[in-house]
């Protein structure tokens, strides 16, 4: 929204120039109003007098003639001081309005003044109105700002639980066990420095503000079946899990491999929280030219609520990766199975 400041009138009006069209004007209606009422006057003392064959001669006459004059004079001032105030009034009236408005705009109460005139207060008051837009406008980015910070804050939040779950049952499960094979031990210690890394990662998108890294990815499946064993691998000791890759063709592209990872985090972690054990839990990913489509379906546990706050921050996460690359999330629940459709378009290397 950008906020246009009215043009200002070409040939703008002083306000010291209005006020002395008042006094002028006030001054023509009052002599008008001497002249009128003296001649009158005059008139009927006269028509007076001299139906009762009175005549005024030397100082009476002049008396007379001084105390019209006189009447007619404060007649006059009178109209002249309630004329002028009434035409100055109104500015002085424009005036205190602008006042008010400034003081709304202090309290950050929503309003506009009207624009009347083309004098040094209208343009006060298109100034004033121009700084509470300004406000009114600031004070959105700013709620739109920290709305997103903490749904920035949340979301990687989020994120950050699921390696590190992953981290703890790692090192329980090798602290459980008296002798561990050197080969499966380097293989649960490459599990811990995956899950380290990623959470360095997000650490740092959440502190320095780092956007994703994009790589070239020489074999995309290779890096399909790398993420889908790291799903299988999160679930398997709780779930009975199937994976199909066997549709997803070997291709090249530019990939943000850390949002692809927290993508099935979170596809993980909604299957951990949610799925019925009972129930299979599949996972299948094909390919069409350099499109990934995602599949997963599982049985939903019990009567649990489909919109509670951390399905749908880890739906909106999982939906903000698949918008980064050019995609999108369609999700089904229906008859207690619970089904996600991703979409992901992978750009070529150029």
């Amino acid at each position: 929204m950008r906020i246009k400041r009215k043009p200002r009138p070409e040939k703008a009006r002083k306000l010291s120039g209005e006020i002395f069209e008042y006094l002028v004007l006030s001054v023509i209606v009052s002599v008008f109003t001497f002249l009128f009422f003296y001649i009158t006057s005059q008139s009927l003392v006269h028509v007076y007098l001299d139906q009762r064959q009175i005549r005024l001669e030397g100082i009476l006459y002049g008396a007379l003639e001084m105390w019209l004059r006189g009447l007619c004079i404060g007649a006059a001032v009178a109209v002249f001081v309630v004329l002028f105030l009434l035409l100055l009034g109104r500015r002085l009236s424009y005036l205190i309005r602008i006042i008010n408005g400034v003081e709304k705009m202090q309290r950050q109460e929503e309003g506009q003044l009207p624009l009347e005139g083309e004098d040094e207060l209208t343009r006060l008051a298109q100034s004033v109105n121009y700084l509470a837009a300004a406000q009114r406008e600031l004070r959105r980015k700013e709620q739109e700002m920290k709305e997103a910070r903490e749904a920035f804050i949340r979301s990687l939040s989020h994120d950050i639980r699921t390696p590190l779950t992953a981290m703890l049952s790692y090192t329980e499960l090798m602290g459980k066990r008296e002798r561990i094979p050197e080969e499966e031990l380097r293989g649960y210690l490459e599990l811990v420095r995956t899950r380290t890394v990623q959470v360095k990662e997000l650490m740092d998108q959440l502190l320095e503000g780092k956007a994703g890294i994009w790589e070239k990815v020489e074999d995309i499946r290779f890096l399909v079946e790398q993420l889908a064993g790291q799903w299988e691998e999160m679930l398997e000791e709780g779930f009975s899990c199937r994976t199909d890759i066997s549709g997803c063709g070997s291709f090249s592209g530019k990939a943000d491999i850390s949002a692809l990872r927290r993508l099935m985090d979170n596809l993980a972690s909604n299957v951990e929280k949610y799925a019925d054990p009972a129930g299979e839990v599949e996972l299948s990913v094909t390919s069409r030219g350099n499109t990934l489509i995602i599949f997963q379906k599982n049985r939903v546990r019990g009567e649990l609520d489909p919109e509670t706050e951390s399905r749908l921050i880890g739906l909106k996460n999982i939906r903000q990766t698949a918008e980064a690359f050019d995609g999108g999330a369609e999700v089904h629940s229906d008859g207690g199975i619970y089904q996600i459709r991703i979409t992901l378009h992978i750009p070529p290397c150029l």
